[in-house]
């Protein structure tokens, strides 16, 4: 039984929190921190969000430690594993400041607003002797697991064009509107794009050189993004992500991908499984799992703490590399140039 601290109970943090329910024979949240006195005792009905448990309720949380304080809830004995689910500034100290305590640590992505908070966390866990994986949760996400695979095993041929989508309302639903100042969140950018940054990663690697285009907001934040990388010149990718659209938006998040044989269509929006397209005509949607990539992940990472084993699937050093090349592509709209990627 793995003993779980969890700091940080807004959207993501109770959705989370939700995980861990459904894994009552592997873990137990024994501590939950929030500067919110509401939030730490458990009342989520003002929390909202766009994907999974999008509004929260008021739940009972038992004998469970509450903590205003971070480091208290670290400094807890009692806490083997430290769940980070807070605004994006805050990663990187609270990520340090566990692993050195000797916790295991579970973060929420975007790794860190920086190419060198992202080297300071990964300088950290290399002396740690803790497990560390950074919560990127659509690579586990069952769509985008069954992609990987028939790209990778090529049941359909070669693939031939991949578009990947992450579209959205501007987020309305983060306490004081921190997810909106780029000082803290990243922007889309990181705080959304970052998604797709890192699926394209784990699907391909890191591409030879990117283009992308993209606008700042009055504060500078960059809420919308399109991007082409380069990989050969027979494989078009191309990815897009924004929260710049009105309220009745909504979310959306998708792919469309052209192989020899077949192409594959997932769209959220359209409310449609994902479906396989033939040539003759038909159409073919697979089974997925019933468990999100939420409860994948969490799932993931405690298998990785109870077999000693790092991970494997979501690496720190290529959480690392997603926040490079979003900052990348940022770098690329700003000069109008292709950025070359090491």
């Amino acid at each position: 039984m793995i003993r779980v601290g969890l700091i940080g109970a807004g959207f993501i943090g109770r959705n989370h929190f939700n995980q861990y329910e459904q894994m009552t024979d592997r873990s137990k949240v024994v501590a939950l921190c929030d500067k919110e006195p509401n939030r730490r005792a458990g009342d989520w009905t003002d929390v909202g969000g766009n994907v999974g448990d999008m509004q929260g309720t008021k739940r009972d949380l038992g004998d469970i430690k509450q903590y205003a304080d971070w480091h208290d809830l670290i400094a807890d004995p009692e806490v083997e594993m430290v769940d980070i689910c807070v605004p994006t500034y805050l990663h990187a100290e609270m990520s340090i400041a566990a692993l050195k305590a000797g916790k295991h640590v579970l973060c929420e992505k975007p790794m860190a607003l920086s190419v060198e908070q992202c080297d300071k966390m990964l300088a950290a866990a290399a002396k740690s002797k803790q497990k560390f994986m950074i919560a990127q949760c659509i690579r586990f996400w069952p769509m985008c697991v069954w992609l990987k695979e028939v790209i990778d095993d090529k049941r359909f041929g070669t693939l031939r064009a991949l578009q990947l989508r992450r579209q959205a309302s501007t987020p309305d639903y983060s306490l004081n509107n921190w997810i909106l100042d780029p000082e803290l969140s990243g922007g889309a950018i990181l705080d959304l794009h970052v998604h797709d940054t890192d699926w394209t990663i784990h699907m391909f690697g890191k591409p030879k050189s990117i283009t992308a285009q993209a606008y700042p907001q009055p504060n500078g934040a960059f809420d919308r993004v399109h991007a082409l990388w380069h990989y050969r010149n027979d494989l078009v990718v191309q990815i897009e992500g924004f929260w710049d659209m009105p309220p009745g938006f909504g979310f959306n998040m998708g792919f469309t991908a052209r192989f020899d044989q077949a192409s594959v269509v997932f769209d959220l929006n359209s409310g449609k499984p994902l479906t396989i397209l033939k040539p003759d005509g038909k159409d073919e949607t697979p089974q997925m799992p019933e468990k999100d990539g939420y409860y994948k992940e969490i799932e993931y990472f405690l298998g990785c703490i109870q077999k000693n084993e790092d991970p494997k699937i979501s690496t720190p050093a290529e959480s690392r590399d997603a926040v490079a090349i979003a900052l990348a592509e940022k770098e690329s709209a700003q000069t109008g140039k292709p950025v070359t990627i090491a």
